[in-house]
């Protein structure tokens, strides 16, 4: 954390050893750069030979991290939203919040999407944009609340350090998304809400080390760490069942792993036939 400036600076490495993919990236979150026309968020990542470290590819990643952390709230809508949600809420309308929605779309007919940012200009936008893009109605919202109400699927994709979701919201047998914060003393969720439901995370161990959705209610003994159902994983795989019941709440809260940005890099390098040098 950069205290003065409000923002951060990380590094994610991550090893896949079947693509022979040693990925670095480095993530910018800075959330004041709003005010200075600037993205609040830019990545590169670099890609190194694991046999003889030499570089091979300088990637941007900034786009690329947007549409790997929809493509798992794709994933996780797949297995714990209704199979006939029909509508959705998206809570910021930024990179982030598009690359959600449009994963969405992949996983569920839907008829409609809402939604909401402080931001007057950026919710028009979105739904210009989306409503295009999606080929369905993007209607944009004057309150989370009203965004939120009735929705089968709620996706939280904000800088917001504190909840702008409320339990008495939701309605019986929605699915929520949280993906925006990854602080500790940060969450877009409130406790009743996380306490209500099956909750699904991507990683237990950085889920109980960043996510402040999960560890604000932890401190405040409205959960425990056993709260956590499962990791995305174990529902992919079949060790656990995602929804069980139509009126079950269900929370995937992700914090981002750097697993995600090795499997997408390989994926570029393969699509682009770059490899590594062999001696």
């Amino acid at each position: 954390m950069l205290e003065k400036s409000r923002g951060s600076i990380s590094l994610m490495p991550s090893y896949l050893e079947e693509e022979q993919i040693v990925a670095t990236k480095i993530i910018s979150i800075f959330p004041t750069n709003l005010s200075r026309g600037l993205p609040t968020s830019q990545a590169h990542i670099l890609v190194n030979d694991p046999r003889t470290g030499n570089l091979v590819a300088l990637l941007e990643a900034s786009h690329l991290t947007a549409m790997r952390t929809g493509a798992v709230t794709g994933v996780a809508a797949k297995y714990l939203a209704r199979e006939n949600a029909k509508t959705a809420a998206v809570l910021g309308c930024g990179v982030q919040g598009r690359t959600q929605a449009l994963a969405l779309t992949e996983v569920r007919r839907l008829d409609q999407v809402r939604c909401f940012d402080l931001d007057e200009a950026k919710r028009s936008q979105f739904a210009i944009e989306m409503a295009e893009n999606l080929m369905i109605d993007v209607i944009p919202m004057v309150s989370g609340r009203e965004a939120v109400r009735g929705a089968d699927i709620v996706v939280t994709a904000t800088t917001s350090k504190a909840p702008v979701l409320r339990r008495d919201w939701l309605s019986k047998g929605t699915h929520v998304s949280a993906v925006g914060s990854f602080y500790p003393d940060h969450r877009e969720l409130d406790s009743e809400t996380v306490r209500d439901a099956k909750v699904v995370v991507d990683s237990r161990e950085a889920a109980l080390l960043e996510a402040g959705d999960i560890i604000i209610p932890m401190q405040e003994e409205s959960i425990r760490e056993t709260h956590i159902y499962a990791e995305l994983g174990e529902l992919v795989s079949g060790q656990k069942l995602g929804r069980t019941a139509e009126d079950d709440l269900t929370v995937f809260k992700s914090v981002g792993l750097a697993i995600q940005d090795s499997a997408v890099t390989a994926l570029i390098l393969q699509k682009y036939s770059v490899r590594p040098t062999r001696f």
